[in-house]
């Protein structure tokens, strides 16, 4: 076994296990930290995201401003009281957890746009690393149509598509969880803690390293084929 194969086998081994791990352990330790100015309710629109013009003849004229809007998974604080988030309708009541909200920021307060280049970069990046495997898929079907199968070129094409889907994977992960660090720090929500949760695809780091190990099974099984030639 070369060492790259052990390397890659190893590799995908501890992330199994990382995952089999994040996804049977969750951890939760939040209790709840009372301010008299926190609450959750409905409302109008405050001036920052709406602002209304009273017209010469009487009427008013409403102005929408801009804002930015996040997705942010959540966790509700323990309360002490043992109060609950419940939900009547039609005679019936149900526990409402929230694990996600939608966050509206407007312009004006946002203060940075780094969240928005994060976000974007990710899509940026996802595009091209995506162009990149769909050349590499191409030239790896070339190949195997031609008959060419126990070759270092296609060896080779297989390891950099498992590395770049490797690096999507962790580079989605890195720049999710930076965003969410600054949400943390930026935006408070009544009775509600912002949480770091890994949402990227999976398949992406399970998929690439599973790529870079055939790629060396197929590089031993070339080295096998030409020590068998040179015995002949």
């Amino acid at each position: 076994m070369n060492k790259k194969l052990k390397i890659y086998s190893t590799l995908f081994v501890i992330a199994l296990i990382v995952f089999g791990i994040a996804n049977t352990f969750h951890f939760s330790a939040m209790g709840w930290s009372p301010a008299p100015d926190n609450n959750m309710q409905f409302g109008e629109l405050p001036s920052d995201f709406m602002s209304t013009d009273t017209l010469p003849d009487g009427g008013t004229v409403s102005y929408g401003h801009p804002y930015y809007t996040y997705e942010l998974n959540v966790h509700q604080w323990s309360r002490p009281d043992h109060k609950v988030l419940l939900s009547t309708a039609q005679g019936q009541t149900y526990k409402v957890e929230m694990q996600k909200v939608k966050v509206g920021m407007p312009v004006s307060r946002a203060g940075s746009n780094i969240p928005m280049y994060i976000i974007s970069s990710i899509a940026i990046v996802s595009f091209i690393i995506f162009l990149c495997i769909l050349y590499m898929v191409i030239k790896l079907i070339i190949k195997i149509r031609r008959g060419e199968i126990f070759v270092t070129k296609v060896s080779k094409y297989l390891e950099i598509t498992g590395i770049l889907l490797t690096c999507l994977y962790l580079y989605q992960l890195a720049a999710s969880y930076i965003v969410t660090q600054y949400f943390i720090s930026t935006i408070h929500l009544a009775d509600l803690s912002i949480v770091f949760k890994n949402e990227c695809n999976s398949m992406f780091i399970f998929t690439g390293l599973a790529l870079m190990i055939i790629s060396q099974i197929i590089l031993m099984g070339k080295d096998l084929k030409d020590e068998q030639e040179l015995t002949i």
